[in-house]
């Protein structure tokens, strides 16, 4: 390798590293930045009338709303876990009077085993109160917010089962379910208020997975990394020109 090239490499490497660093750092500054503005609308928004809202809809934002439940076609999204117990997120659908149909984050259900039936609570797995009460346009309250997310997506949304509801889906993806629900399907999920009869388990929601302050712990630690790699490349550099002129 000519001599002019391995001098080089080195420092080719170094600036990619430092690079590389500062990128992930503003990166995490800037997960930081839209989790801190998205904990302030969940926290300061007023509710709406879920009549108001048109999409492309501005998440998140505490609803209310009138409707019909229609329990015979709920969704189960698979590998929700609850005090290390393995379950799903049931989202049922609610049709509002204009026809647009949202589905309801109910919360978790247990399914300990993949030969168990599949827990259906719109139909009597779970006690009759926290049953979708069957009464024309009854009234939520919630949180239309993102659909509920998953780890690493590997593949497409996979819907498992034998046409019968419920439907079991790996995660929430609306193209997919829109061909179950049609085009009234809305992108958006209403996350249940916790004190409705309705919701499973009266857990209150998670704001975000975890919160600004991690964001900002990554990017302080990536800009530390970049720190740390450029002070040797400097030291190693300055050592490197003292012994050429020698």
């Amino acid at each position: 390798m000519p001599l002019s090239l391995r001098f080089i490499i080195p420092h080719i490497a170094a600036f990619v590293v430092v690079a590389g660093c500062a990128w992930l750092a503003q990166w995490q500054l800037e997960r930081a930045d839209e989790k801190r503005e998205i904990v302030t609308r969940w926290n300061e928004r007023k509710a709406e009338p879920l009549a108001t809202l048109e999409p492309p809809y501005n998440l998140p934002q505490p609803i209310v709303g009138v409707g019909n439940w229609d329990p015979s076609r709920q969704i189960l999204v698979d590998n929700r876990v609850r005090e290390q117990r393995t379950g799903v997120h049931v989202l049922t659908p609610f049709q509002t009077p204009d026809g647009r149909i949202f589905l309801v984050n109910r919360g978790w259900a247990a399914w300990p085993a993949r030969t168990a039936a599949l827990p259906d609570p719109g139909v009597g797995i779970v006690a009759a109160e926290h049953r979708p009460p069957r009464v024309r346009e009854i009234e939520i309250r919630g949180v239309l917010n993102t659909p509920p997310g998953t780890g690493i997506r590997l593949g497409d949304a996979e819907i498992r089962g034998n046409g019968d509801w419920p439907v079991l889906v790996t995660y929430f993806d609306h193209g997919v379910l829109s061909d179950l629900y049609g085009e009234e399907l809305q992108p958006a999920v209403i996350q249940l208020s916790p004190n409705h009869a309705a919701h499973l388990t009266g857990d209150t929601w998670k704001v975000v997975t975890f919160g600004p302050e991690r964001h900002t712990g990554y990017a302080l630690t990536w800009t530390s990394i970049a720190i740390v790699v450029a002070g040797i490349w400097l030291v190693l550099t300055i050592r490197q020109v003292r012994e050429r002129k020698r």
